[in-house]
């Protein structure tokens, strides 16, 4: 049985897609809220982690230190806010709600410290390149959002792709930063992380709007943002390669 199928039998529910257009309406106004407040935690961690690294540079900024504490936060945050925000015990769902995004928020910040210095640096502007990455991420969910509006799609093979692809890439994505690859081939891996993260989004929308159960509201949102996260810091790394090859 699918992780999906569990979730179903364990809540007792009907997906989405056969609810009343009320039920479905207030299911989708939750989620986006979710969405919003562990974005907000997200943020709110990624600041805090800064400032924690600028009070203690030598040890926070060491490499192998940044790589593991980058990893831990990107690993755990998928698989302890995945497990428990998919627990059928609301207390349980919560924790791993907010867990799961301060996770995604202490593994964000070392790229977004750079992104600031690199945008005060070269652009006259420390928020230049987090603007712009934040942008085109938020133009992408709404036009996902916009495609998928008309009715569930059939993402099966995107399912088959994301399940190879998916972890492997997120390893990847801090190994690289860490130890950068250079020149094209550097930005061709940028675009194809780009591309897989827009990928998991995408399923990760259709699934919430069109599959998930009416009492799925927290699982769902943490699965958005999560892929949110993780396609900001592609697009962020990707504006950054661009802008370090001027």
């Amino acid at each position: 049985m699918s992780t999906y199928a569990r979730n179903m039998h364990a809540y007792g529910t009907r997906p989405v897609v056969q609810a009343a257009e009320e039920a479905r309406v207030s299911f989708m106004k939750q989620v986006g809220l979710k969405v919003l407040a562990s974005l907000a935690i997200t943020a709110v961690a990624a600041a805090g982690w800064l400032a924690a690294i600028a009070s203690a540079p030598g040890i926070l900024t060491q490499r192998y230190v940044a790589l593991a504490i980058m990893l831990g936060g990107i690993y755990g945050a998928q698989f302890i806010g995945n497990r428990m925000t998919a627990s059928s015990n609301s207390g349980t769902r919560s924790a791993g709600f907010v867990i799961g995004s301060a996770m995604s928020g202490v593994a964000l910040s070392y790229i977004v410290g750079a992104a600031v210095v690199m945008g005060a640096s070269q652009l006259g502007n420390p928020m230049a390149l987090i603007a712009q990455a934040g942008g085109l991420v938020l133009l992408t969910v709404l036009g996902m959002v916009v495609y998928l509006m008309s009715g569930p799609k059939e993402f099966n093979w995107l399912r088959g792709a994301l399940s190879v692809l998916l972890l492997p890439m997120i390893g990847l994505m801090a190994i690289t930063w860490f130890f950068p690859v250079g020149g094209t081939m550097g930005l061709i891996f940028s675009g194809v992380f780009v591309l897989v993260s827009a990928g998991s989004l995408l399923y990760s929308l259709n699934s919430v709007m069109h599959r998930m159960g009416l009492e799925q509201s927290t699982a769902g949102a943490f699965a958005i943002s999560s892929s949110i996260v993780i396609l900001f810091w592609n697009v962020l790394s990707l504006l950054m390669r661009m802008n370090g090859r001027d």
